[in-house]
């Protein structure tokens, strides 16, 4: 079982995900531009949302995978998600979307520094991966001013909605790291 911390950053908050937030979920990924670049469904539906809170409390006690609601500093407001799969050999990929309202803020860059300092530091990762669509710039940046560094393309390296689709390989090695990145605490909300 995976210890679910809450990670207090620079205008946000990363917590395990609730049942209680599925309405906020389901909204936000009514937002075309999420499915684009990934694997979520289209349309998303209450049901979709269930499978997926399900399925990520579960990947927390099974200590496989660990995702976060990216939320104000209030810890009320959803503005987005990011996760981290575990693989092998220390490695792990991560992966977010940030909801329509809250971007352009810096969010996603916040919150990929945080959750790589707790893989990274706390939780001893060698190595944490990101891929991005070709197309998609600003994911690209998010990594870049997030300290990750740029690896190549991998070519049809995943399938997307029934289509091999190429990705721009990013990674982050712990050795990267400086303390700056670090998540600044892990309390509870209160």
């Amino acid at each position: 079982m995976l210890e679910a911390p809450d990670l207090r950053g620079d205008e946000i908050v990363l917590r395990p995900w609730k049942l209680d937030d599925l309405d906020e979920l389901v909204s936000a990924l009514q937002d075309p531009e999420i499915p684009r670049w990934t694997r979520i469904p289209e349309p998303y539906t209450g049901t979709d949302g269930r499978a997926f809170l399900e399925r990520s409390a579960q990947s927390w006690i099974d200590g496989n995978a660990a995702g976060f609601a990216i939320l104000d500093p209030s810890g009320k407001q959803l503005l987005g998600s990011i996760g981290v799969v575990f693989h092998e050999q220390s490695a792990a990929s991560v992966g977010y979307w940030v909801a329509r309202d809250a971007r352009g803020r810096g969010i996603a860059t916040r919150a990929l520094r945080l959750v790589a300092g707790w893989a990274l530091q706390s939780l001893g990762v060698e190595r944490l991966e990101l891929v991005t669509d070709p197309d998609n710039t600003s994911s690209q940046r998010v990594a870049e001013k997030a300290g990750f560094q740029r690896e190549g393309l991998l070519r049809r390296y995943l399938e997307i909605k029934g289509m091999r689709r190429d990705c721009v390989m990013f990674s982050l090695l712990r050795s990267d790291l400086s303390a700056q990145e670090l998540p600044t605490s892990s309390q509870p909300l209160s």
